[in-house]
């Protein structure tokens, strides 16, 4: 994967990229919350992890490119709201605990993530995510 191919694929994840015909804007990290179909797709989140990976570049430049900014946001900020007890998902009891829990988690691991590599702390910014994939999260 390249920069430019990273940042489409986050443009569909976070629901910004305006053409919506295209089925990875659906199937997408948020797409498939909206409306929700009973399944989460955990390759959604590591696709999106993997773009993060690809963007360290790009993410610790002195001026990022704000679509990237906007895209993480925007995956973070809509999985919270929507998985909160006010959301959507939640209020019409659209998601079990297990689902709550991972949507949740991978939120957190994603913000945590880019936090650190807007701070130049590439060395610790994948250590959660790689503790997910080891079955060392939980």
């Amino acid at each position: 994967m390249n920069i430019e191919l990273a940042k489409e694929l986050l443009s569909f994840h976070s629901c910004r990229n305006e053409d919506i015909d295209d089925p990875r804007w659906e199937n997408g990290f948020l797409g498939i919350l909206r409306p929700f179909q009973g399944e989460l797709n955990e390759k959604n989140f590591i696709e999106v992890m993997e773009c993060l990976k690809v963007l360290v570049p790009e993410i610790q430049k002195e001026n990022i490119d704000r679509n990237i900014v906007s895209d993480i946001m925007n995956i973070i900020h809509f999985t919270r709201n929507w998985v909160s007890e006010e959301g959507m998902l939640t209020r019409n009891n659209k998601l079990t605990a297990e689902q709550t829990k991972y949507l949740l988690a991978w939120s957190d691991i994603i913000e945590t993530c880019f936090i650190y590599l807007l701070e130049d702390a590439s060395d610790i910014a994948f250590t959660d995510y790689i503790a997910y994939c080891n079955n060392e999260y939980f």
